[in-house]
């Protein structure tokens, strides 16, 4: 709780700075907050002395699941704002708008992470998902960008009108809202039995939005190519982890005693989604579109923890691979960010030559690009790891058929590689990185190379 109050109160100051003349304090007092927040939640994970924790348990608690996913979160935003300074340095009036916005975001991102009741969970997926659509939309005169924005609101507007639907269900066969309520009425055969399956399918095709997982992904690829780049890092790494935290949460406590319903229908979305979102990623010229698909990709492999939610260490699985698969993503959208611009373009020949002209910034990207792909010993590799071999006893076929796309997902991703060190057509003469981008980016290398050796101490949180 004390890291939600900070961060919304960090929002507010910052909108309110924002109305003033000088913009160059934004970022750091955006820092500042998040990095307090980031503070907090570790010092409540490890000493579990916050006592605004036990505060409206009813609806919302910050249990060591919710601590650890908010920590997840934090760190992942203390890299983007690291970032920001490059990335929205041509916002002037918006600038402390925009800091909002993500702040605020991020506030929604933590309910869906301490939820105890349905209705919290929706409150949480708004106060994330309003935000996102004026970001989306946040370049005016971009056609791309309006089209990002009208395509994430309707969208959005259906899964949660799905959402809501199966919701209204569930509360009409359980008679409640509270998670452990359901948990105790479907467990004693008490709900009507066609009235909660439907609304948890409902449910299931709602966050099956969220995540962006087949076949309720075809918004993604389009909003993450006309969305600013920074929002895209943010949408792909961030809201990502919420709602797959949130998914993971709602059916491991809730619904868990109508697992042997709802597994059957996810599996098959599982499925589907690894094999459409690698398949189709092969074929892009785009950069931003490819991560896209890759993101959507990874959406089905973390679902493959929620359905080994009866399973010990899942949950600590999950909150591993979206560490790493986060800290990873937003390092390849910073270097992305910064090429694309010098080259005017967003194809993968804004990486020819990138070796020669700057060693350093191609070996990160490279890095990450092979931590993505599941490349041993990189972080990205014990993330699918360990995540894997929770759903490995009860769905060896869908691992296997996890593994055999991650093998797929190999060639996608040495398409830079292979631009970088093997492609010289169009190279740059120079490329000066800027400061702001330098300093995040050996954040997030450091960071890899910690979670490599450590993965265990990750895995332990939960």
């Amino acid at each position: 709780m004390t890291t939600l109050l900070l961060l919304f109160i960090t929002a507010v100051l910052v909108l309110f700075a924002g109305l003033g003349k000088d913009k160059n304090m934004l970022q750091s007092l955006t820092f500042f907050g998040v990095a307090l927040a980031f503070g907090f939640t570790c010092m409540d994970l490890y000493d579990h002395r916050g006592w605004l924790n036990t505060k409206f348990i009813s609806m919302i608690h910050f249990d060591d699941f919710a601590l650890a996913f908010s920590g997840v979160v934090c760190a992942s935003l203390l890299l983007l704002v690291g970032l920001s300074g490059w990335g929205f340095r041509q916002l002037k009036n918006s600038l402390g708008d925009q800091y909002a916005l993500l702040l605020f975001s991020v506030c929604g991102a933590l309910c869906m992470f301490s939820f105890q009741n349905i209705v919290m969970l929706f409150l949480g997926i708004e106060i994330l998902s309003i935000p996102l659509y004026v970001l989306a939309g946040s370049r005016r005169d971009d056609l791309k960008s309006n089209e990002a924005a009208l395509k994430y609101f309707l969208m959005g507007a259906f899964a949660t009108g799905i959402f809501l639907f199966g919701a209204a269900l569930i509360y009409g066969s359980t008679g409640s809202f509270d998670l452990e309520t359901i948990n105790l009425v479907l467990s004693e055969k008490l709900a009507s039995p066609g009235m909660t399956n439907v609304g948890i399918l409902l449910i299931m095709i709602g966050l099956c939005f969220k995540v962006s997982a087949v076949p309720f992904h075809f918004w993604a690829p389009d909003v993450y190519t006309g969305s600013p780049t920074m929002v895209t890092a943010f949408m792909s790494t961030i809201v990502k982890t919420a709602a797959v935290a949130a998914f993971f949460k709602l059916f491991s406590t809730a619904f868990a005693p109508a697992i042997d319903f709802w597994s059957a229908p996810l599996a098959v979305v599982v499925g589907l989604t690894m094999i459409l979102a690698n398949t189709t990623a092969i074929f892009q010229t785009n950069f931003k579109r490819m991560m896209a698909y890759s993101s959507i990709s990874h959406a089905g492999y973390l679902l493959l923890g929620v359905l080994s939610a009866n399973v010990a260490g899942a949950g600590g699985a999950i909150l591993l691979y979206t560490l790493t698969y986060s800290i990873a993503t937003i390092c390849a959208f910073a270097i992305f960010m910064v090429v694309s611009e010098k080259n005017g373009s967003e194809d993968f020949s804004v990486f020819n030559g990138l070796s020669k002209t700057n060693p350093m910034f191609a070996a990160v990207m490279a890095v990450s690009m092979l931590s993505l792909a599941g490349i041993p010993p990189l972080a990205g590799f014990f993330g699918k790891y360990f995540l894997f071999a929770a759903a490995f006893g009860k769905y060896p076929w869908l691992v296997v058929l996890a593994v055999v796309n991650s093998a797929v997902s190999i060639y996608y991703y040495f398409k830079v590689i292979v631009a970088m060190y093997f492609s010289h057509d169009g190279q740059p003469e120079t490329l000066e990185i800027p400061r702001g981008v330098q300093w995040m980016l050996a954040g997030t290398l450091v960071l890899l190379v910690a979670l490599t050796f450590l993965p265990g101490n990750i895995l332990g949180l939960i």
